[in-house]
């Protein structure tokens, strides 16, 4: 007579639940995002770190950096990291307590790109979305560091030097400096059209001719040469690796 084991259609089932419950378990623990640690980094070389970082800014105080309840002055921070992204004291260029910060928006992994922004609208547990023009447009910047290094303006002498390693940067820099150089020249020579046409009326009633339209169009037309600068300078920093 054949034995029948009457449980096993049972065990079967609860083995298949244990199973998802495990394997959903184990999805939630994946999908739940760690938390990023706060961070301050001091021009002396320490970091700290901890769990809530604020800024504040008391009437006829210092700035400070509130984290876990421990207090540090601004002026001593060089670089910070909280729920909104990762910031650097520009004080080093504007001055001491100028509380004057900037953004990344932008890290390639050997170049790190920063935009200025409106501290007040990041220094909070919550960010300041009252006024949308003190936020970061992530489209312009004005500092980078190297490696996570030293912050830097961002313009063509100093790119020149960090980036000398990479032929395609300087590729680029070179396209820079030649848009540069136009620039000036067409500025110049319609600056120089227009003062000698009021030159040569000094003795006259001043009056407009074609030659100081001509002057006006050539200078004017010099700020056309701003937007492939800055794509210049973009593709210098974004071919670096």
């Amino acid at each position: 007579m054949e034995n029948k084991n009457y449980f096993s259609p049972l065990i079967d089932g609860m083995k298949r639940i244990l199973v998802f419950l495990l394997c959903l378990t184990a999805e939630c623990l994946i999908a739940q995002p760690a938390t990023k640690k706060q961070i301050l980094r001091l021009y002396n070389g320490q970091i700290k770190e901890g769990e809530k970082l604020t800024y504040d800014y008391p009437i006829m105080q210092p700035a400070f950096f509130n984290l876990d309840g421990k207090h540090f002055d601004a002026e001593n921070v060089a670089f910070f990291r909280n729920n909104h992204g990762f910031f650097a004291n520009l004080s080093e260029f504007y001055g001491e307590r100028s509380e004057r910060y900037a953004m990344r928006i932008k890290n390639t992994g050997r170049i790190q790109l920063f935009e200025e922004i409106d501290i007040t609208a990041y220094g909070g547990l919550d960010l300041n979305t009252s006024n949308p023009r003190r936020l970061a447009t992530g489209e312009v910047w004005q500092f980078y560091a190297k490696d996570e290094g030293v912050l830097k303006k961002g313009n063509y002498k100093n790119l020149k030097v960090d980036l000398q390693d990479n032929p395609n940067c300087q590729t680029y820099l070179k396209s820079y400096k030649r848009l540069t150089a136009l620039q000036i020249g067409l500025a110049s020579v319609g600056a120089g059209i227009i003062a000698q046409q009021f030159y040569s009326m000094r003795d006259k009633n001043a009056a407009f001719t074609p030659q100081i339209g001509l002057g006006l169009i050539m200078a004017g037309s010099s700020l056309f040469f701003d937007g492939p600068k800055t794509d210049a300078l973009w593709l210098a920093v974004d071919n670096y690796k």
